[in-house]
């Protein structure tokens, strides 16, 4: 009797969770309602700050270079979302230590994630914009026209800049302007090669220089001393990569190990509120070194 009593109530789960799934798709998919509210009221707040319309900017930019799927404010609120379930999970386990922790790194790591990509996309750009710098030059020689420049070099330019070359043309197309087209790709890719190349362009286009030709040909040339700089620099940074991975992949065999010499160590560290509170630490310490060595090394190499 009692085993016939799980027909009905398995019925009513299965009912019950379609119903809840067909109400979360139509309240997701509904214009106005909470979800795009948030999204709203969000942007509103971040776009009337200083500080807050800078940063702002600043993620619509690595999400555009990126293409990534979420918008500045899907990162915040994956941010907020994250921080907020860190910090239950740390009250749940009754340490405000491991709470605090966990709301640190899940407040900070999706942006981490997101400026770590974008730097290892401007990174590849940069590499290889020594020779979009030499190709404008050569196209600008022959046209003495900076838009049909643009223009004409689509064809040819390196692949990893040819989105943003496409997307350049297009600005100026739309009738945005020039000037603010060149302003805007080099604050895309905002390097100082960026910039430079920018400012020769705008200096150009404004009437300050007569011919731009000597001073892209200089700038080309600094460039190319400079990228054989760069690449020096970036073996050693390469070196140093190696050994940090040995170093961790050590240290994380070390740990068994310790287990077995220590037979107290689990319960010291994974059942007590001070283990507890000291391995979510160094958790947090260690994610957020890695990603930051890795922000820096790609951004300096």
């Amino acid at each position: 009797m009692s085993t016939l009593l799980l027909i009905p109530m398995g019925i009513c789960l299965v009912i019950a969770f379609f119903s809840a799934g067909v109400l979360l798709k139509q309240t997701w998919l509904a214009p106005g309602m909470l979800y795009p509210k948030t999204v709203s009221v969000l942007r509103s707040r971040l776009l009337g700050d200083k500080n807050g319309r800078y940063l702002y900017q600043r993620c619509a930019i690595w999400c555009s270079v990126t293409n990534s799927r979420l918008s500045p404010e899907g990162y915040v609120l994956l941010s907020l979302c994250g921080s907020v379930l860190g910090f239950l999970t740390g009250l749940l386990l009754g340490n405000i230590v491991v709470s605090l922790s966990l709301f640190v790194l899940l407040l900070l790591s999706p942006l981490l994630i997101l400026f770590a990509r974008y730097i290892v996309r401007v990174n590849k750009m940069i590499r290889s914009f020594a020779y979009f710098v030499d190709l404008f030059t050569r196209h600008y020689n022959s046209r003495k026209n900076v838009v049909l420049a643009f223009r004409d070099m689509v064809a040819d330019c390196p692949k990893e800049l040819q989105s943003e070359l496409i997307l350049l043309n297009n600005t100026m197309a739309d009738g945005s302007g020039a000037v603010k087209a060149i302003k805007m790709f080099a604050e895309r890719i905002n390097h100082v090669w960026a910039h430079d190349f920018a400012m020769y362009i705008v200096s150009g286009l404004e009437g300050e220089t007569a011919d731009i030709q000597s001073a892209l040909n200089r700038l080309t040339n600094e460039m190319f001393v400079e990228q054989a700089d760069r690449e020096e620099r970036r073996s050693e940074i390469y070196g140093i990569w190696i050994s940090l991975i040995l170093v961790i992949v050590i240290s994380l065999l070390l740990i068994p190990y310790n287990h077995t010499l220590l037979k107290d160590t689990y319960r010291l560290y994974f059942l007590t509120a001070d283990g507890q509170a000291l391995l979510s630490i160094a958790f947090t310490v260690w994610c957020l070194s890695i990603m930051l060595a890795f922000i820096w090394g790609r951004r300096h190499g």
